[in-house]
């Protein structure tokens, strides 16, 4: 479970992860178990918060109180993704992406043929405006980390960084690049229902 945990945390970046620990600091738990107080967590790599949720809370109770501050941040995909692995887990079913790969939206492709976002990249990358949005959506979901998120900020114009964008596709799975669809639908909903209608 403490490896479970790790691998959700290693999900967050650099201004996630302390809000995280700022989020749990205001868990209030169930009535056997004591709030862990915010002075106790700062400093706490990863690895040793994921420990610190085991002892505290055990098990199965630290994977509902990591839920519940992922949910508090916004981070849904996330903590549904815990959830689903640790059922995996409790009913014994095997992983078979473990532990060569993380369960999360940097895992490789599961799903052969190609992706509206892949078939459309030319269209995408020339005239998708709203870059600084989708990026923000793809962050809050993982699709991202922190430093891919700023390397793309870093291109001067938008076609550059829709590109720089595409060059992190081939780590991604079916389900980030829904994501990108999603945000690409909200941000560029006109745009989509043209290349759809294509």
């Amino acid at each position: 479970m403490g490896y479970l945990l790790r691998e959700t945390l290693e999900e967050l970046g650099r201004y996630a992860f302390p809000r995280f620990k700022r989020e749990l600091s205001k868990i209030q738990p169930k009535e056997q178990y004591e709030r862990i107080e915010l002075e106790s967590l700062m400093g706490l790599s990863r690895a040793a918060l994921a420990e610190l949720l085991c002892s505290h809370y055990g098990q199965p109770y630290c994977v509902e109180v990591t839920v519940k501050v992922l949910r508090a941040m916004g981070r849904s995909t996330l903590a549904y993704t815990l959830l689903t692995i640790q059922d995996k887990k409790v009913r014994n079913i095997p992983d078979k992406s473990a532990p060569d790969h993380s369960p999360f939206c940097t895992s490789p492709p599961c799903a052969p043929g190609q992706h509206f976002v892949e078939k459309h990249r030319e269209q995408l990358i020339q005239r998708v405006t709203s870059v600084s949005r989708i990026l923000d959506q793809l962050l809050q979901y993982s699709v991202l980390t922190d430093e891919q998120y700023e390397t793309i900020r870093a291109k001067s114009t938008r076609q550059e960084q829709m590109r720089r964008l595409y060059s992190f596709m081939p780590s991604w799975n079916t389900t980030c690049k829904d994501h990108f669809l999603d945000a690409l639908k909200e941000t560029s909903p006109y745009l989509i229902q043209e290349l759809q209608g294509s």
